[in-house]
């Protein structure tokens, strides 16, 4: 083992922060055929491995773990697509990460190593596997602040109506891929820049939780600090008078919330606890808080008032979407964006993910029809305001649908 195969095994730990098989496939890909792809033939290490593999073929290298790798790969991306399968996965992945990342350390040093070859563990010495466990350390740790970056903009916009998830995975899967190819390249610069981006990254997330606490105050009856815009205190129910209002996409206004109804509306539309104002997690019309043990959709006159504002956004956004629509595309697109925040996420982010799957798609189906006819002069002016009244209509009924079983409208 030399500095370069320790280099490649730490510089893994960045791609397998943002995914779980797809660098796992990148590295198995190249050391078992890079030899034949154009630029990976040209890398020392590429050569040294193929000669290597031509007298001992290394576990990680067979076949049957590069394509199985790439099977996962294909289905972690499909996966990632989709806010509600994503939703499911994402506690559990950063361990699957760290765990890949030690094996795929430990593939890459075993295979570079000639007296490894064809051998997991039973051959390792216990100085060789540090690198595979320090890998899987800093895999774990970089996905964590990755992941608290990507919730502050999940805390904004879970449904991704904005599209910037989805813009962010396209990224990060072009980098998983391509990213580890380089690293075998050029180790040194690719660690710098690793290093760069997530340090970065956590100093976003460290400011990001420095201000969250910042804002919060004390209540007047216990002390206890809770967030300057919950209704009442998370310990004692001491009501807050006037907590702070919140925008439409979570943001901390200057002014004042008056009215305890519209608050609680606002804090559950950007799914919060209406109560503590703390963040919950899950969906169906049977979601509760597990800080305050708040169940959201529990009271029927919040219920009322959270449809009530929905609706009396539409209006509004369909003469907005009927002037987008006259734009060519870019028109399309914006318009797609607004009335998806104003109107679909209210209702999409409280979906079991079984029914919002199904919905989405039969408005896509819909909307498919309804998107084409943008491309007619003229046409747009009709067809964004339709596309925004279908989404509304459909969501709108699945979610109080639910509610309705539940019996809580």
């Amino acid at each position: 083992m030399d500095l370069n195969s320790l280099l490649y095994a730490l510089g893994l730990s960045g791609f397998f922060a943002s995914r779980a098989f797809l660098p796992a496939f990148a590295a198995a890909f190249a050391m078992k055929y890079g030899g034949s792809v154009p630029f990976l033939g040209s890398v020392e290490f590429i050569q040294q491995i193929t000669e290597k593999m031509a007298d001992a073929p290394s576990w990680f290298t067979h076949p049957a773990t590069v394509w199985g790798l790439g099977g996962l790969a294909a289905a972690e991306m499909l996966a990632e697509r989709s806010p509600e399968i994503r939703e499911l996965m994402e506690d559990g992945l950063v361990y699957v990460k760290s765990g890949l990342s030690m094996a795929t350390s430990h593939g890459l040093l075993s295979t570079s190593d000639a007296a490894f070859a064809g051998e997991v563990i039973s051959q390792a010495g216990f100085l060789d596997s540090i690198p595979a466990a320090i890998s899987g350390g800093i895999t774990y740790f970089l996905s964590m602040t990755r992941n608290g970056v990507v919730s502050i903009l999940s805390e904004a916009d879970e449904d991704d109506s904005l599209g910037m998830r989805k813009f962010i995975s396209w990224c990060e899967e072009l980098w998983a891929t391509f990213g580890v190819w380089i690293l075998l390249a050029i180790p040194g610069a690719v660690l710098l820049l690793n290093g760069i981006v997530f340090g970065v990254l956590y100093l976003i997330r460290k400011r990001h939780e420095s201000k969250i606490e910042a804002a919060r105050i004390e209540c007047p009856k216990c002390q206890t600090r809770i967030h300057c815009f919950a209704t009442a205190c998370l310990s004692c129910d001491e009501p807050v008078k006037e907590p702070v209002a919140l925008g439409l996409l979570g943001g901390m206004q200057e002014r004042k919330e008056s009215d305890p109804l519209a608050q609680k509306v606002r804090l559950i539309e950007l799914k919060r606890s209406p109560k503590s104002g703390e963040k919950v997690k899950g969906r169906g019309a049977d979601i509760s808080c597990k800080e305050d043990g708040v169940s959201l959709f529990s009271d029927r006159e919040v219920n009322e008032a959270y449809f009530a504002t929905v609706d009396a956004r539409l209006p509004k956004v369909l003469i907005i979407s009927a002037a987008l629509g006259a734009i060519p595309l870019l028109g399309l697109i914006a318009g797609v964006i607004f009335y998806r925040i104003q109107l679909v996420a209210p209702y999409r982010r409280y979906l079991p993910w079984s029914k919002g799957f199904v919905t989405k798609w039969l408005v896509r189906l819909v909307l498919l029809i309804l998107a084409l006819l943008q491309l007619v002069p003229g046409a747009g002016v009709v067809a964004v305001p339709l596309m925004a009244g279908i989404n509304h209509w459909m969501y709108r009924s699945a979610f109080k649908s639910g509610l309705s079983k539940a019996g809580l409208i």
